[in-house]
């Protein structure tokens, strides 16, 4: 195991945020991932050949600051360049999988946060300007929901050794590569303009219309610097915001996924002028009902994911057991609020509703992806283009 933390730590450092000489970088950590905060806070330290410092936090709230220091004496250290953040998940420290009271869920901003169903804040003047990212480290009570109740650590370990690609020292070109995929598709897709999006899955079909003002988003991101780096790993699904006014037909759930630590199994949704009007589920009904209570914005498509249905992800990841994951294992459709990164020219709330973006308070990523989706762009110019058939890119017809 020390082994694969070492390299995990690595591919943290190497790949996705990118650290180099002069970087000044903060971890935020809470007690139970503390051991891995110093493997990769030493790391990082031999990196950027600058302190690293540790955030240790308790709900929250910080308890210490911890300092790692370089190996160098402070007179040979280079000079700091800038910061970079990264905070690291416990898979194993929320509820997600534990029902709360459905009768007082949706009044509970506390609640809803917990369970990872709050969209972000739309803070337009504050976005950040520095290399971040989110760091999940495996528990198995994460890891048995996917493993089933017999799995022991060393599955858990070949699980999260897959998901990451951290088999030996020559799997974090995968990554690279991954980037570089996603960049691709990312650049054609935007050369589209605004498009329709056709869906058809197995027995349902929808379309709706791109936000606009807006762009594809996903993969590896670059700041105005030209600083690149991956906020999350994996990565596989790019994204696009939709007109909150615009979506219309149905779709299922291919998968299940979970809703105030309830289960939803075989969801199907109907939609009209963007909004849902009917909706069922086999199991966890009373939540979507919970959710979607919230306020208008909930019941909004606001998003389309698509990712390869062909992917490790994909096959590992059976089930949408926490939201770090949610929207990089299949395509997905994305209910409530926008995402900020799909922004462009948007300087305040006018601007919001002039591209039409819904700002729910909350949002919810719904698997729609397997064999059977096929998505169909339809540009202004009134030509079409296949983006995915049977679950797979299609991207030639971009070119």
């Amino acid at each position: 195991m020390e082994t694969l933390l070492t390299r995990y730590a690595r591919l943290v450092v190497e790949v996705q945020l990118k650290l180099r000489e002069g970087d000044s970088l903060s971890i935020n950590s809470d007690a139970s991932t503390l051991s891995f905060a110093r493997l990769l806070a030493q790391t990082a330290a031999i990196a950027t050949r600058q302190t690293v410092t540790i955030v240790h936090t308790n709900h929250g709230k910080v308890v210490d600051a911890i300092p790692i220091e370089p190996i160098e004496k402070e007179i040979f250290r280079p000079p700091v360049q800038g910061s970079v953040m990264c905070h690291i998940i416990d898979l194993d420290g929320h509820p997600y999988l534990t029902p709360t009271d459905l009768n007082t869920a949706a009044d509970e901003v506390t609640t809803l946060g917990k369970y990872g169903l709050l969209a972000d804040p739309v803070f337009l003047d504050r976005r950040i300007a520095v290399p971040w990212a989110n760091i999940p480290y495996p528990g198995p009570r994460w890891a048995l929901q996917l493993l089933g109740s017999q799995a022991s650590e060393d599955d858990m370990w070949k699980l999260f050794t897959a998901l990451y690609r951290i088999e030996d020292e020559h799997a974090f070109r995968f990554w690279e590569e991954q980037g570089n995929l996603l960049a691709y598709r990312k650049q054609k897709l935007n050369e589209q303009g605004r498009c329709i999006l056709h869906m058809v899955g197995d027995g349902w079909q929808m379309e709706a219309i791109m936000a606009r003002d807006t762009v594809w988003a996903g993969g590896i991101q670059t700041l105005p610097s030209q600083r690149s780096f991956f906020s999350s790993l994996p990565v596989q699904a790019l994204h696009a915001a939709i007109d909150a006014n615009s979506a219309k037909g149905t779709f299922t759930s291919s998968r299940p996924f979970y809703v105030l630590g309830k289960e939803v199994k075989g969801a199907r949704f109907t939609v009209e002028d963007g909004m849902v009007i009917d909706y069922t589920a086999e199991t966890g009904e009373d939540a979507l009902e919970v959710l979607f209570s919230v306020d208008e914005g909930a019941k909004r498509v606001s998003e389309i994911a698509l990712a390869d249905h062909d992917t490790v992800e994909s096959h590992y990841l059976g089930k949408s057991i926490h939201p770090h994951f949610a929207r990089e294992m299949t395509s997905m459709i994305v209910l409530g609020g926008l995402s900020l990164d799909n922004l462009t020219t948007q300087q305040n709330e006018e601007d919001i509703n002039k591209s039409s973006l819904c700002t729910s308070l909350v949002r919810v990523a719904i698997p729609i992806g397997d064999s059977h989706l096929s998505v169909t762009l339809h540009r202004e110019d009134g030509t079409d283009a296949s983006l995915m058939e049977e679950g797979i890119f299609t991207e030639e017809e971009l070119i």
